[in-house]
């Protein structure tokens, strides 16, 4: 029994020691509240929800500033009582009570912040020269912008209010109404909610609108571009901001053709009763600039200088005109070798009609090597591993390698590229590269090696010229020779690629058209007896029918000539089908194929697409298409030959956009299937079709 009474006792001491500990841990953290120093100054603030403390916290910095070294007594614990009271009524809390104290080390406040106000009843008074919901959306923005607000009951805050006041005012100057004003009509807070009705008062005055907008000083040159200007801004809502865009314009229109200092004023009278205002742009457009010479900034390394003072080059001693320079800055870009990039052209030794184009910037990280898993319904899953220098010994050239692996076998090349030719416009790329296929019923390896000249002529030109040597091997259990082809050989290629590109973008198009050619010419070079013309001739077009909807249309016709399908080795041949052409069949598979199902080519293949897709979420598209094609095997005697047995595919699919092109996901189906056919394909791959 005695026991279980001391067992008792202290239980209940050790409960009473607890809730003491718990009291005072509490008091304490009553007490600590926030404090903000300054100088020998302390001042500690109670009752202030961290929410609130920041800008608490900033207006008593600039109060004790204010002060400066002055003594921390009652005068000036009165006086932050104050005005943190008065800071509490601005935020919506206009029943607030601050009390002060001098206590031990500094000043003590203590905040009852009371009931905060909610607006009410949004009024507008006045004539309403825009719709009403429009501009109670202005006034209330500032106060439905802030964090954790009640959109249905926002909080009373009194800058919040006369800043909405102003955004009225500043929109119906945007529309002309230049003697716009507007007063702020608050009610007291009423009702057990403390709800403030609101009533602001619209008083918009005459508008005023562009009428006759004239130039003077303009170059000849730029005459048609400057009123173009001047016919946008006619009969438009006047403002002050508008007159400043129009004079930006005209100054931007002269720098971007080489009148990089001119300057412009602009002279109207407003008439009290609003209505037309009569503008005169006066333009002293200065020296046309002609670029003297190229710089590059000393931090860039020598490869990099190399390579920025070649690509810049050909504006040396021209006219400066912004879309030429902009053309020679992206190609500087797509070198890779640059992370950033800025142009400025000054006055050349303090000529202003001469000027040093300036090259600033950083240089991306030179190394790269990365990882690269994938997937396709032909090669099936993919990995391989990339290397990349783009500064390789610090000569400005880029060193690739690349070693992948997939269903079809090991894929490598290395190769190096020279992007400013003797500093010229051109590139030059060596490569070399071995590749094993395995995959249909015969194995092939081969080496290649490759030197290719390119150079980008404008916006829309490219072309390039190759040279090359492959030499291959084939070997099969199945195929017989006719089907094979030469089973070793070797080729010496040349040939030449041309582009003309005018769509909006080659990854991701959306408007424009391309049309490229090719022609490759393959001799033989150890007797194997193969020698053929290989020409490919392929274009699209682009149509954006709404923002989400387009229209897209493609074809390509692929020839081969001096030989028949049999005298060429089979992966040198034409093939139809894949997700690049017919879509209803697999890759290659459109033409004859063995009864293990090797596709054998043939001479000539054409393809034609269509396709509509529609935006449904952003950056996936779906999209329904329609394809035709042929392959033909016979000797043609014309680049323009063409078999007229004809194959269809129709289906739809899905685009998912990504930087480097889409995801893509179709299927194609068969209309027309024949014995031994599928009904159609699925197709998984990067980029688009045509």
């Amino acid at each position: 029994m005695m026991n279980d009474t001391k067992r008792q006792m202290n239980a209940g001491r050790a409960q009473c020691a607890w809730l003491i500990l718990l009291v005072m841990l509490c008091l304490l953290g009553a007490g600590m509240g926030h404090e903000v120093h300054f100088g020998q100054t302390k001042v500690n603030v109670q009752g202030v929800e961290e929410a609130q403390w920041e800008p608490l916290r900033s207006m008593l910095m600039d109060q004790l500033t204010l002060n400066g070294s002055g003594p921390a007594g009652e005068p000036l614990a009165d006086d932050l009582a104050f005005f943190v009271r008065q800071h509490f009524i601005r935020e919506g809390w206009p029943d607030a009570e601050v009390a002060w104290k001098m206590a031990q080390g500094g000043i003590e406040l203590t905040v009852k912040p009371g009931n905060a106000v909610r607006v009410g009843t949004v009024t507008l008074k006045g004539e309403m020269p825009l719709p009403e919901d429009e501009l109670k959306k202005y006034l209330m923005k500032p106060t439905l912008e802030r964090e954790d607000v009640d959109k249905k009951l926002p909080q009373w805050v009194e800058a919040d209010m006369q800043q909405g006041a102003g955004l009225v005012q500043r929109r119906l100057r945007a529309e002309g109404y230049l003697n716009a004003e507007t007063l702020l009509l608050p009610a007291p807070a009423t009702g057990t909610d403390m709800r403030r009705d609101l009533t602001l008062e619209i008083k918009p005055g005459p508008k005023f609108i562009f009428g006759k907008a004239s130039i003077v000083g303009s170059p000849p040159e730029l005459e048609k571009l400057t009123q173009a200007a001047m016919t946008e801004a006619s009969g438009t809502p006047f403002n002050e901001a508008r007159v400043q865009q129009i004079q930006q314009r005209l100054d931007s229109i002269c720098a971007e053709h080489g009148w990089l200092h001119a300057a412009t004023t602009a002279d109207y009278t407003l008439g009290k009763a609003g209505g037309t205002v009569d503008v005169v742009f006066r333009m002293v457009p200065g020296e046309r600039v002609r670029i003297s010479r190229v710089t590059a900034h000393e931090a860039f390394s020598p490869g990099a200088k190399r390579v920025l003072l070649a690509k810049f080059k050909p504006l040396t001693g021209q006219i400066y005109e912004a879309a030429e320079a902009d053309f020679f800055f992206k190609r500087a870009l797509d070198t890779g070798m640059f992370t950033l990039l800025d142009t400025k052209v000054l006055p050349d030794n303090g000529n202003m009609a001469a000027g040093d184009l300036r090259i600033t910037g950083e240089e991306a990280k030179p190394v790269t090597v990365g990882f690269e898993p994938g997937f396709d319904t032909f090669l099936g899953p993919q990995a391989g591993v990339t290397y990349k220098n783009t500064n390789w010994r610090d000569t400005g050239n880029t060193l690739a390698a690349e070693l992948s692996y997939s269903m079809a076998g090991p894929v490598g090349f290395v190769s190096l590229t020279n992007p400013a030719v003797f500093d010229s416009q051109h590139s030059a790329t060596t490569r070399f590269a071995l590749e094993q296929f395995n995959r249909f019923e015969y194995d092939r390896l081969g080496t290649a090696l490759s030197l290719d000249v390119a150079r980008r002529v404008d916006h829309a030109l490219s072309y390039s010229v190759f040279v090359g040597t492959t030499a291959n091997t084939v070997s099969s259990k199945v195929l017989n020779a006719k089907q094979t082809g030469p089973t070793n050989y070797s080729l010496m290629n040349l040939g030449a690629n041309v582009m003309y590109d005018r769509r909006d973008s080659q990854v991701l198009p959306k408007k424009g058209w391309y049309i490229s050619a090719r022609i490759e010419s393959s001799t033989d070079a150890l007797g194997s007896g193969v020698s053929f013309v290989r020409s490919d001739l392929r274009g699209a077009w682009y149509v954006p029918i709404t923002k989400k909807f387009r229209f897209a249309t493609g074809a390509e016709l692929s020839t081969i000539q001096g030989a028949t399908a049999e005298k060429i080795p089979i992966d040198s041949r034409v093939f139809n089908g894949g997700p690049y052409s017919v879509r209803s069949f697999g890759q290659r598979k459109l033409g004859p194929v063995t009864p293990g199902g090797t596709p054998l080519g043939g001479t000539s293949a054409l393809f034609a697409s269509a396709e509509f897709s529609y935006e449904v979420m952003t950056n996936l598209e779906f999209a329904i298409f329609g394809d035709i094609g042929s392959l033909s095997q016979g000797n043609n005697s014309s680049p323009l030959s063409y078999s007229s047995d004809f194959r269809e595919a129709i289906g739809a699919g899905l685009r998912y956009k990504l930087p480097f092109g889409p995801i893509r996901i179709d299927y194609g189906h068969n209309p027309n299937r024949r014995t031994g056919e599928q009904s159609g394909f699925l197709h998984v791959t990067v980029g688009f079709a045509f």
